[in-house]
């Protein structure tokens, strides 16, 4: 009999392994690179020394600047960690580079990506903050898609609310 509940108990943690190894093989990211990449890095680690270490990466359906962090950051730090980092996303030269050239040429029937920041406290699983924003189509001749309206979720508000919240201006 506990023969049998041995080999229950094996087999039960061959398949959360099993789980494991899916659910982390599903998110698997490719790394993006360029002059433009590398020139934003360098100056954000300047500006923000809080920074261990930044990703710009991307997966379906998601483009994401994935910062870790050596120590929260206060609110003040965030506004502008992200207001740079968005500004960055939304450029001409990130559609053109980033988004155009590699996400889109990767994944061509995928149409356009969520955008997203994240922040994590080093050694933390969970991010700190998260922000991310949906695109939408574009009234204009061209049909590019807008990235307007962001969110942000954190650990003690994991449904997420507009960011920045009204009256907090989002510098450019």
């Amino acid at each position: 009999m506990s023969g049998i509940k041995h080999c229950s108990g094996i087999l039960h943690v061959v398949n959360i392994l099993a789980l494991i190894l899916f659910l982390t093989a599903c998110t698997s990211y490719t790394n993006v690179s360029s002059e433009g990449v590398k020139s934003f890095r360098q100056d954000i680690e300047q500006d923000f020394p809080v920074i261990q270490k930044t990703e710009i990466r991307y997966s379906t359906p998601r483009v994401e600047v994935a910062y870790t962090v050596k120590a929260e950051p206060d609110e003040e730090e965030i506004h502008r960690l992200f207001t740079q980092t968005t500004a960055f996303m939304i450029s001409p030269s990130f559609q053109s580079e980033i988004i155009d050239e590699q996400y889109r040429r990767k994944y061509p029937s995928w149409g356009d990506p969520e955008l997203a920041v994240t922040v994590t406290l080093r050694g933390e699983d969970i991010s700190a903050y998260q922000f991310t924003c949906k695109p939408e189509k574009s009234e204009s001749d061209s049909g590019n898609a807008t990235y307007a309206q962001w969110y942000v979720q954190t650990p003690d508000d994991t449904v997420g609310k507009p960011y920045p919240e009204s009256g907090m201006e989002n510098e450019k």
